[in-house]
C-alpha cells in the first residue's frame, strides 16, 4: 500500500486518510441531527408545543450522550490517546441499553399519549422501532469486535448512521413527500435519502482507498437496507396499522 500499511485478509485495516473519513462522517451526523431536530424546535416553539414528558429527556440524554461520546472517541484516536478511548468506550455498557430502552419507549409513549394521533404517525412505529433496535445491534457488535480495528470502525459509524434518518426527516421529508407522492419507493425515498447517501459515502471510501468492500461494512450496509425496507414494508400494511393502534390504545 502507498500509506504503508499492511494487508490483512486482503483488506488494509489502516490507511492515512481513514481518521479524516470517520471525523467527517461523525461531523455530517451532527449536522443531520442538529439542523433537523432544530427545525422541529422551531415549529414546535410557533405552535407553542415545546413541553415534554420525562421519558422524551430521557430519551435525549441517552441519544445526545451517545453523540459526544463518539465525537470524543473520534477526538481521543486523532490526539494518539488510545488508552484514554479504550478506557471511555465502557460508556457504551451504559448508553446502549438505555438507547435499547428508550428508543422505542419513548416513540411508543409519544403515540400512545395523544388520542388525536393521525394513523400515519401510528404506522411510522415501524420506522421508529427498526431505527433504534437495528441501530443498537451494529453498535453493540462494533462493541464487541473493539479489538478489531477496522471493523470496530465501520460497525460504530454504520450504527450511528442508522440513527440519522430522525435528523434527515425533519429536513426534508415533507418537501419529498409532497413531491413524490404516497408507496413504497416515495416513502423509502423521503424517509432514508440522507441514510442511504451517508451508508453509501462509507463504501465509496474503502473502494477508493482499498479498492474493496469491509465484510463489517457489507453486513452493515445490508442489515440497515433490510431495517429500512422492513419499516416501509409494514407502514403500508393495514394489519400493522391495526396492531400499534391496539397496543397504543388508538380505536382500530
Amino acid at each position: 500500500m502507498a500509506d504503508g500499511t499492511l494487508k490483512r485478509g486482503g483488506f488494509a485495516p489502516q490507511h492515512r486518510h481513514d481518521r479524516t473519513m470517520i471525523a467527517a462522517t461523525v461531523l455530517a451526523i451532527w449536522l443531520a441531527i442538529l439542523l433537523g431536530f432544530g427545525i422541529d424546535l422551531v415549529k414546535r416553539a410557533h405552535g407553542g408545543a415545546l413541553t415534554f414528558p420525562l421519558i422524551t429527556h430521557l430519551h435525549v440524554v441517552a441519544y445526545t450522550g451517545w453523540l459526544v461520546l463518539l465525537a470524543a472517541q473520534v477526538w481521543l484516536v486523532r490526539t494518539g490517546r488510545t488508552a484514554a478511548h479504550r478506557r471511555l468506550g465502557l460508556a457504551a455498557l451504559i448508553l446502549l441499553p438505555a438507547m435499547a430502552v428508550l428508543g422505542p419507549a419513548t416513540a411508543y409513549y409519544g403515540v400512545a399519549d395523544n388520542p388525536y394521533m393521525p394513523d400515519k404517525w401510528i404506522a411510522w412505529l415501524s420506522v421508529n422501532y427498526t431505527n433504534a433496535i437495528g441501530a443498537v445491534v451494529l453498535l453493540a457488535a462494533g462493541f464487541l469486535l473493539r479489538r478489531d480495528p477496522a471493523a470496530h470502525k465501520r460497525l460504530m459509524v454504520m450504527g450511528t448512521i442508522a440513527l440519522t434518518e430522525p435528523g434527515f426527516s425533519r429536513i426534508w421529508e415533507p418537501f419529498l413527500e409532497a413531491r413524490l407522492g404516497e408507496g413504497y419507493l416515495p416513502f423509502y425515498v423521503s424517509t432514508y435519502v440522507g441514510t442511504f447517501l451517508l451508508v453509501l459515502a462509507v463504501g465509496a471510501y474503502d473502494l477508493a482507498t482499498r479498492r474493496r468492500l469491509h465484510p463489517a461494512y457489507v453486513a452493515a450496509a445490508l442489515w440497515i437496507f433490510a431495517n429500512q425496507a422492513l419499516a416501509d414494508w409494514l407502514f403500508h400494511q393495514p394489519f400493522w396499522l391495526a396492531a400499534m393502534k391496539q397496543m397504543t390504545g388508538h380505536p382500530v
